[in-house]
């Protein structure tokens, strides 16, 4: 017997913010990733079947690196998904197999253009069969919006995030110190690192009227929890464009790009 096949509404918005000139996040969910260009976007699916694929990347190491590394492993990421509709499995085994192939094409660009940096975060959800599978690699996010609350499910790979795991900040320090972007982890790092490596945090079944939110750094460094929450909070909005307008009322000091998916 089969089981029921899910359905999502999925909202998208990027926005290169007020200072940036250049766009260096990208998105995926399905087969969709962010168009060439610099406008702002926003995007929705009514009614996405599973298995769904979404997807936030955030690009870095100057314009041209950044923007080509981000756009490097969403195309790649839309190619694993197409492979798992294909040939179906779990997610959780490609995973790596999809970090190793963004960095070895990541560094063929930067190698083939001269440049000595760039680089990629991502915060991807993967839903089949009503599960939810969470995947980060850097300082992209993901919350979960459940009863009035925002809760915080990835865990920022920063040198500052180690500090304060190591007792050394305290949280506010960790969120205030400028290593708090100091990635330890992202696509196009070292191979022969320890970090090396997505962290997966525990499936779970969404809830009626969850909605799990992924973002790029733009938005939680200029929105506080509360802000986010409050906008969330709201049924039947456009809450991604929502949430860029807050980010940019606030300051909008970075690219912003959000995606909130909640049951269909």
């Amino acid at each position: 017997m089969s089981l029921k096949q899910n359905k999502y509404k999925v909202l998208v918005s990027t926005h290169k913010g007020r200072v940036r000139s250049e766009n260096e996040d990208n998105f995926v969910f399905k087969k969709n990733i962010k168009r060439t260009g610099n406008e702002p976007q926003h995007l929705m699916l009514k009614e996405a079947k599973e298995p769904l694929l979404c997807a936030v990347f955030d690009g870095m190491g100057g314009e041209n690196g950044g923007r080509q590394a981000s756009e490097i492993s969403a195309t790649i990421a839309v190619k694993y998904y197409h492979f798992l509709l294909q040939n179906g499995g779990a997610i959780a085994d490609s995973i790596q197999d999809y970090i190793a192939t963004c960095n070895t094409q990541i560094k063929h660009f930067l190698s083939e253009h001269k440049l000595k940096r760039g680089g990629s975060t991502f915060a991807m959800i993967y839903f089949k069969d009503g599960i939810a599978q969470l995947f980060s690699m850097g300082d992209s996010r993901i919350y979960l919006y459940r009863n009035s609350a925002l809760l915080r499910i990835s865990r920022d790979h920063t040198l500052a995030q180690k500090k304060y795991e190591a007792n050394i900040f305290t949280k506010e320090e960790a969120e205030s110190s400028t290593e708090s972007h100091m990635l330890t982890r992202f696509l196009g790092m070292d191979e022969d690192s320890d970090e090396f490596r997505a962290e997966e945090y525990s499936a779970f079944r969404p809830e009626k009227d969850d909605k799990l939110l992924i973002c790029s750094d733009g938005l939680y460094d200029m929105c506080s929890d509360r802000e986010i929450a409050r906008i969330l909070s709201v049924p039947n909005q456009p809450y991604t464009i929502q949430l860029v307008e807050k980010a940019l009322q606030n300051g909008g000091e970075d690219n912003i790009t959000c995606m909130v998916i909640e049951n269909a």
